[in-house]
């Protein structure tokens, strides 16, 4: 799961950069293309702004329910761990039982 949030934090800071530098672009067209089609290529460009918008509140999502998983997964480790513990601790008493202790 580790693995997995960071390919997405790596993914999250790919996809910011790509929508940076396409936003500068749009930036620098519009002030010299002025024409209909210039807007209408920038209405594309924002159109395409926005879809990057919801991918990225996806990966916000999928890593903060990674984040999750993992810190359940660890509460559940744990609370084993001191279970396997507490049974060491107080022996097994059909063992004992069975051995005559």
């Amino acid at each position: 799961m580790t693995n997995g949030i960071m390919a997405l934090e790596s993914a999250r800071t790919g996809v910011r950069r790509c929508r940076a530098d396409v936003e500068a672009t749009r930036i620098g067209l519009n002030t010299g293309y002025k024409g209909s089609d210039g807007r209408a290529y920038s209405d594309l460009i924002e159109d395409w702004e926005g879809q990057v918008d919801k991918i990225l509140v996806n990966l916000d999502e999928m890593i903060a329910n990674l984040q999750t998983n993992v810190q359940e997964v660890n509460k559940n480790q744990q609370a084993v761990n001191e279970a396997i513990r507490n049974a060491r601790a107080n022996g097994n008493p059909t063992y004992h039982t069975l051995m005559g202790r």
